[in-house]
């Protein structure tokens, strides 16, 4: 269940990397990254003496920094509220909760008992079976799963094995910091209907859904572009925006989150177009911020700061100022 709920709610932390850096041989060893690091320096969208600063968060990283900063805990002791990245809530109680797990419980296994073998084409299945052997082992569990989420496992064990992680702990540094310092708590999140969702589970484990595409992306992932994926996290980590730029890289990767909000569950519980509707929240509560507030301290993925599609760019195309990181 909570590896579903993860699916809808990130669209997604993590971009997938479609080329190297021009000129620029990667080498996966090349690129170590341990102790303590600060991380890019902060976004600043000013109007007038009103500022909301961001700090563009990222995942993976590497599993061996410490992420501390000096600007962060400045800009978070004189602020007067903290916005967080969108995300989605659920109006489910304790009961409910555990009637809505029981209900997931077999989700992640193709229905009518086949395996990986007998739902994807065999030029795919060939591909899957030496990266599940370099990065699961002999696992006939893993068999039995959806290709949506072996690909999600197949992806952690092989993040896992280069030293990178989704636990980067940064966010909750930032609600720590924002605690101790009385911060006022803004989370722009969307309310899913799950009135539907224990009933849209049992029809779900019985359905098909469309994630080969989800499932092929990620060994094209493993196979071409997971070096990019480590060099990013160490640009992250050193502060390197420049270096940020210059990886060329699409939008978070929707199809494996597609899989999931184009099905009928995501359907069932409101959850189309979500990728929108959370950018529609956390640009309505900065918007909010900077008419009220001295200075408010933010998270948001890099990737939605970065590019010509950025949510800063819809600030400043409605007259605030953006001032990039040094």
């Amino acid at each position: 269940m909570r590896y579903l709920l993860s699916l809808i709610v990130l669209l997604s932390p993590v971009s997938f990397a479609n080329e190297k850096p021009e000129n620029d041989v990667v080498s996966l060893d090349s690129v170590v990254v341990y102790g303590i690091r600060s991380g890019p320096g902060l976004w600043k969208v000013s109007n007038g003496e009103n500022s909301l600063w961001i700090l563009g968060t990222l995942s993976p990283l590497p599993k061996k920094m410490q992420w501390e900063s000096m600007e962060v805990e400045s800009v978070i002791s004189d602020s007067q509220a903290f916005i967080s990245s969108p995300g989605v809530s659920f109006n489910v109680g304790f009961f409910s909760g555990l009637s809505l797990a029981r209900s997931a419980i077999g989700i992640k296994k193709n229905p009518n008992k086949e395996k990986l073998v007998d739902v994807v084409p065999a030029d795919v299945y060939q591909r899957w079976l030496p990266l599940k052997e370099k990065y699961i082992g002999n696992s006939r569990k893993i068999e039995k799963t959806r290709p949506i989420f072996a690909a999600g496992k197949l992806f952690d064990k092989a993040l896992s094995k280069i030293g990178l992680t989704y636990n980067t702990k940064v966010t909750k540094k930032v609600r720590k910091l924002a605690k101790k310092n009385k911060l006022t708590f803004i989370s722009p999140a969307f309310k899913m209907d799950i009135s539907k969702l224990k009933g849209s589970l049992k029809k779900f484990k019985k359905s098909e859904i469309s994630d080969l595409e989800c499932f092929t992306e990620t060994m094209d992932t493993l196979e071409g572009d997971l070096s990019v994926l480590k060099v990013r996290a160490d640009a992250w980590a050193r502060g390197d925006i420049n270096r940020l730029k210059e990886l060329s890289f699409k939008r978070p990767d929707k199809s494996c989150a597609s899989a999931i909000l184009d099905s009928q569950l995501g359907k069932d519980v409101g959850i189309e177009n979500l990728d929108e509707k959370l950018q529609n929240l956390w640009l309505e509560k900065a918007k909010q911020a900077l008419e009220t507030n001295k200075s408010t301290f933010a998270t948001l993925s890099i990737d939605y700061l970065l590019g010509k599609d950025s949510y800063l760019k819809l600030l400043e195309a409605e007259g605030y100022t953006i001032k990039e990181p040094n």
